[in-house]
């Protein structure tokens, strides 16, 4: 055979393959693409709901856990959050000492009495030993006497859920997976925090 023609002959299957790798490349793009568009909305997107009395909620991108640290109930017995595992939470860090928090708490009282057992509001003071009583109090009549009292006097759980400041509130799903936060006060029995909270329960946010 003439080298002459079998040089080319090679040039030309080379130039072939290379055509069809650049081809099967574009054709797997195309399919990532496509993939990658006609994903359905993803639940983690709460900007729909970001609107009104819930304009500062957000989605972290990777939240921290459910807290486990040990807190002290109205008896002053201990507990922790797994005992509202499997139930939709939620979770309000206050302080009698904090006025924003102490404004938004009738309206969680509120969220709790209008949802019923369809989700759990659950709040926590980080107020001193010392101001166990007062927080007590104030709880139950800002609240209706709707709310569960907890206590956590090292106010560990702030940095356990990584909040910027009080009030925080974080709410999760049944398996204790964090759907959406508010860093501030809010009304939680507006129509914009029911419209989401009830998302929360359908298992939708």
């Amino acid at each position: 055979m003439d080298t002459k023609t079998g040089s080319a002959g090679q040039k030309n299957w080379a130039m072939w393959a290379a055509m069809a790798l650049l081809a099967a490349g574009a054709g797997a793009l195309l399919y990532v693409l496509f993939v990658a568009s006609s994903k359905p909305e993803e639940s983690a997107d709460v900007s729909r709901f970001a609107t009104g009395e819930m304009a500062r909620l957000v989605a972290m991108d990777a939240p921290p856990p459910l807290p486990t640290r040990s807190l002290r109930d109205a008896s002053n017995a201990e507990t922790t959050l797994a005992a509202y595992q499997g139930e939709v939470i939620v979770l309000n860090l206050w302080a009698t000492w904090c006025a924003p928090c102490v404004e938004e708490m009738p309206t969680l009282g509120a969220v709790q009495r209008r949802f019923g057992d369809r989700l759990r509001v659950v709040t926590v003071s980080v107020d001193a030993e010392g101001q166990r009583a007062r927080a007590q109090e104030q709880l139950a009549e800002l609240s209706g006497g709707s709310l569960p009292f907890l206590l956590d006097i090292t106010r560990g759980i702030l940095f356990d859920v990584q909040a910027p400041g009080m009030p925080v509130t974080i709410i999760y799903d049944r398996e204790g997976q964090e759907l959406a936060r508010l860093a501030g006060g809010a009304d939680w029995d507006s129509p914009e925090a029911v419209a989401m909270l009830e998302a929360a329960v359908a298992g939708t946010l």
